[in-house]
């Protein structure tokens, strides 16, 4: 599933009208559309961190998110120098308190990278540092509630450029326009991340399933008590993400005719083994 926030309806038409997206008639506190097919939930929060953290709060405690799901926070904001452009935010800056955030940005895409400011007032313009930013009233709100639900390489912040510290003079229709603009991109990152996302997934369940059924075997051979089994299920989790081989250790033990271990006496020896050879 892939959680998109937007501040207003403007920005968020396009979704709507690309996923078809179905509002939730019984959400009474934020305007939600969905598509369970298309694995696309959108909420418009209203403008303001306030109200982003308040949504995505609210909405990822209904439906808890998992470790295959997306955040994507998308909408409009200013830029110190440029009018246009979209933007995948590298860095976050909450400008009442000085935090920075940093999403990682794991995969390779087409988009420029830059720093958002995030302000409790619309940006007009004045007090600029000498490095290019952007400026909304969210970003950094969805990433601090966010990261609660999701870890840093789940959420994506796209931001459409739409103004240089004039969002008074933005319209409505305008807003549309950049969105529609820039949509293809967005939906094609959106398809890009979320089928390496899912495919990942996949990969890690079957590792899983596999490490599961290694562990049942080999901690009944070993006469394991429930503090052993512990032990060799954190050391196996540890082999498979460190890229180590411990299959062919434990084929090894096996042909050597070292397990299966007779009594649990026996099994200690043949796991401090095994240990000892693979550490």
């Amino acid at each position: 599933m892939v959680y998109i926030f937007t501040a207003l309806y403007c920005e968020a038409h396009i979704f709507i009208r690309q996923f078809k997206l179905i509002k939730n008639q019984e959400s009474t506190w934020f305007q939600e559309f969905y598509n369970e097919t298309s694995g696309i939930r959108l909420t418009i929060t209203g403008v303001g961190e306030i109200a982003a953290a308040a949504a995505v709060s609210s909405i990822c405690s209904v439906y808890k998110p998992t470790q295959g799901d997306l955040l994507l926070n998308v909408g409009i904001c200013a830029h110190t120098t440029k009018k246009d452009g979209i933007f995948l935010c590298n860095k976050i800056i909450e400008k009442a308190t000085g935090k920075t955030f940093y999403p990682d940005i794991l995969y390779r895409h087409n988009f420029c990278e830059g720093t958002i400011v995030t302000e409790m007032l619309p940006w007009n313009g004045e007090n600029t540092s000498p490095t290019e930013n952007l400026y909304d009233m969210e970003a950094a709100a969805v990433y601090q509630t966010g990261i609660h639900f999701f870890g840093p390489h789940q959420m994506i912040f796209l931001k459409v450029v739409s103004d240089s510290g004039a969002v008074e003079e933005i319209s409505r229709e305008q807003v549309e326009h950049l969105m529609e603009k820039y949509q293809d991109c967005i939906f094609d990152h959106i398809e890009q991340i979320s089928y390496i996302t899912q495919k990942n997934m996949c990969r890690m369940n079957r590792l899983h399933q596999e490490e599961d059924r290694l562990i049942e075997t080999f901690c009944a051979d070993l006469h394991c008590s429930k503090s052993m089994r512990d032990s060799m299920q954190q050391y196996i989790r540890y082999l498979t993400l460190a890229g180590i081989d411990y299959v062919s250790v434990t084929r090894d033990m096996y042909e050597k005719e070292l397990l299966p271990c007779k009594d649990k006496r026996e099994g200690k020896l043949r796991f401090e083994e095994f240990k000892r050879r693979l550490f």
